[in-house]
């Protein structure tokens, strides 16, 4: 090493030596560690480097929850789960505490909010009182949670298999006990308790036949006509066998469920129901009840034999008048050149024509020689409004665990007058005020198609997270869930959750409600697309929202025109911002109109109308003079383009107010440099002195 090179190099290695400590270590300072690397890490939030750390390590319960923990700061909950379901329960009662509760987080954060709350309900099983209270109490949306999950627990008791009867009995008293203890002088608590306790009795449902004037035993006869003839898809027929009910109200209900079966759309005579405050019937057309025989016609219709000689005969069969079909479907059925397929399916056939000749001693006769199992769920909810049976006659074995299908079967047979839970339904037909719609909301507090109502009046109001989440959970299939998941998915891609964003966005059939649904759809998707530098599939769903008439709120219109100015492509950015600004008095306040008209000037400016540009910087300015970011900018470009045309005192005055108003240092700074090289130019070329004439 040269000479000349040590002299460079041995001050600075004498003054690093006085600056981190003089002699011995230069590092000695940072020696002494108090905290052990990942604590460190944990501390700063560097949860990839802990999870391979942690991944090393051994198996004691303190590393499994580390692991688990670290996993699910990274979001992965999936693997977070795993971790903590593979390993058997810890018996200190502190970390299976902590194991369980973590556990219940997992569940939430995948959209199991059920599974969420079994878990969180066995961590509380171990807690002390004070410490139960706590921790439900730490997040805000538990209680609402909870409430409908064990709602929707409650809902599926009915319609769970026997061997599981107990198990859930077990859960619905531990988890209403927990919150009780939490939160015990809420309506839902206080009115829930009797239906709880109503469990130690039989779980046989039994029907009782409605108060109501609005159905006679005629109109069941009708109803269970209809129903047969929907089972083999005669719709036209179906609808006539209606015709002859007394009640004209229940007869558009009834007609309004083949419609929407037949077609798939929810029929428009909503209306009819709200006006007559009937609000249960409203509620079960616009709750998607139907949505699962929509989904599987199979489930409502009777299913067809593979014999390729079955068609033709059932075609011939539909075109007989109920009774002809009736003698020959009993001729065809003492063949023996039929397979068992066929046999089924034409003892099926009998019952539905039993039904539609009026004959329900036959029906009854013909039902008592069948397989409940092979009949679809229009057929067996007939039976039970025409012959008043237990629902267990009614359910198979397909709709036990399935939540959905008693919603359907239940609440078909309310609409009939048939009421299997009385106990936790107000009567379908009952006319509820808006005056006292609270009231019975509150003392029926597990009445679905009433919670249903509620939400719907509430998301109406105002809509919230909150909010917008208890109807996307317990109505995910219905119009107001789907409007719920994407409101809750533009609020997440403006948190720049992107993954909860997708997540709702995914949930929504965004063709099935119609094309004002679907725009709404297309706003959020083209929210989450921008924040996730999806800016081609922005600009498609842009162009379709525009193209099928619709617009997007300002502030994302405003985002995608930047994102387009930011592309380069400042002419198509200019057409966007123009089209905001021409709406501009619709817009949510002045601070955003200052900030459109700035952008439009800025984009004039770059594409080089400086005269269009000066003028809306100068409007702005004006307009807007309490916007002060956007008015002082605005004054600043202004001054820019005056230097430029050589008008240097009114250049100067713009500047003299930025170094007033602006807010920023660098602004101040920035405004002040630009008016000392204005002086400085002036200085040179003698400005201030008289002008001189030539002649």
């Amino acid at each position: 090493m040269s000479l000349r090179l040590k002299k460079k190099i041995l001050p600075s290695l004498l003054a690093a030596a006085v600056l981190f400590g003089g002699s011995g270590n230069v590092f000695a300072a940072s020696s002494s560690k108090t905290a052990s690397f990942e604590t460190w890490l944990e501390k700063y939030g560097a949860w990839d480097i802990l999870e391979q750390n942690y991944s090393q390590t051994g198996d004691t319960p303190e590393l499994i929850l580390k692991r688990a923990e670290t996993a699910f700061n990274l979001g992965r909950y999936s693997a977070c789960l795993e971790t903590l379901q593979s390993t058997p329960a810890f018996a200190d009662k502190t970390q299976e505490i902590t194991r369980l509760w973590l556990g219940g987080k997992c569940q939430r954060a995948l959209g199991d909010p059920i599974k969420g709350v079994i878990w969180f309900s066995q961590a509380a099983r171990l807690m002390d009182q004070d410490i139960m209270s706590t921790k439900f109490k730490e997040d805000s949306y538990l209680k609402s949670i909870w409430f409908d999950v064990w709602r929707s627990l409650y809902w599926g008791y009915r319609a769970t298999p026997e061997s599981a009867l107990e198990s859930r009995k077990m859960l619905l008293e531990q988890a209403f006990s927990q919150a009780e203890k939490v939160w015990p002088t809420t309506y839902f608590i206080i009115n829930s308790k009797s239906k709880l306790e109503s469990l130690n009795g039989t779980t046989e449902s039994l029907p009782s036949v409605s108060n109501s004037t609005a159905v006679a035993d005629s109109d069941r006869v009708l109803i269970a006509q209809s129903l047969a003839a929907a089972s083999i898809g005669e719709w036209s027929k179906s609808n006539t066998a209606l015709d002859g009910i007394s009640n004209s109200t229940v007869q558009t209900f009834w007609k309004s469920v083949n419609q929407h079966l037949e077609s798939g759309k929810a029929p428009e005579t909503v209306s009819i129901f709200n006006e007559e405050n009937l609000i249960r019937p409203a509620s079960f057309i616009k709750a998607g009840v139907l949505e699962p025989a929509i989904i599987s016609p199979t489930l409502w219709q009777l299913g067809a034999p593979t014999s390729p000689a079955w068609n033709v005969f059932r075609k011939k069969l539909m075109e007989m008048d109920p009774q002809e079909a009736l003698e020959t479907i009993d001729r065809e059925t003492g063949s023996l050149l039929l397979s068992s397929d066929l046999v089924n399916a034409l003892q099926n056939y009998r019952l539905a024509f039993a039904f539609l000749t009026g004959d329900m001693e036959l029906a009854e006769n013909v039902l008592k020689r069948l397989d409940k199992e092979t009949l679809p769920m229009s057929l067996r909810i007939a039976s039970g409004i025409a012959f008043k049976l237990p629902l267990s006659k009614v359910l198979s074995s397909a709709d036990y665990g399935k939540n959905e299908h008693l919603f359907i079967i239940s609440g078909l047979s309310e609409a009939a007058g048939i009421e299997y839970f009385s106990d936790i339904n107000a009567p379908f037909w009952k006319t509820i005020s808006s005056k006292n719609i609270n009231k019975i909301i509150n003392t029926n507090p597990l009445d679905r198609l009433l919670v249903f109502a509620d939400l719907s009046k509430q998301a109406d109001q105002k809509q919230s997270t909150q909010i917008a989440r208890r109807c996307a959970f317990l109505f995910p299939k219905s119009k107001l869930g789907a409007e719920s998941f994407i409101y809750l998915a533009d609020q997440a891609a403006q948190k720049r959750d992107f993954n909860l964003s997708a997540y709702y966005l995914k949930r929504v059939d965004q063709d099935k409600f119609g094309p004002e649904l679907r725009l709404k759809w297309l706003s959020a998707a083209v929210a989450y697309d921008l924040a996730t530098g999806k800016d081609d599939k922005a600009m498609n769903a842009y162009n379709e929202i525009l193209q099928s008439g619709g617009t997007l709120p300002a502030e994302k219109e405003l985002k995608l025109a930047l994102m387009i100015q930011q592309k380069g492509d400042l002419k198509k950015a200019q057409a966007i911002l123009e089209r905001i600004w021409s709406g501009r008095d619709q817009l949510e306040n002045d601070e955003l109109r200052a900030e459109v008209l700035f952008w439009i000037a800025e984009s004039e400016h770059a594409i080089g109308k400086k005269e269009e540009a000066l003028k809306h910087y100068l409007e702005l300015a004006w307009e807007f003079p309490e916007q002060n970011i956007w008015a002082v900018t605005a004054m600043y470009r202004a001054s820019m383009i005056y230097e430029h045309k050589g008008q240097f005192e009114t250049a100067k005055r713009f500047l003299k107010t930025v170094i007033k108003r602006a807010d920023r240092k660098a602004q101040k700074e920035a405004a002040q440099a630009r008016l000392d090289a204005i002086d400085t130019k002036l200085a040179k070329v003698g400005a201030g002195k008289e002008v001189s004439f030539p002649f």
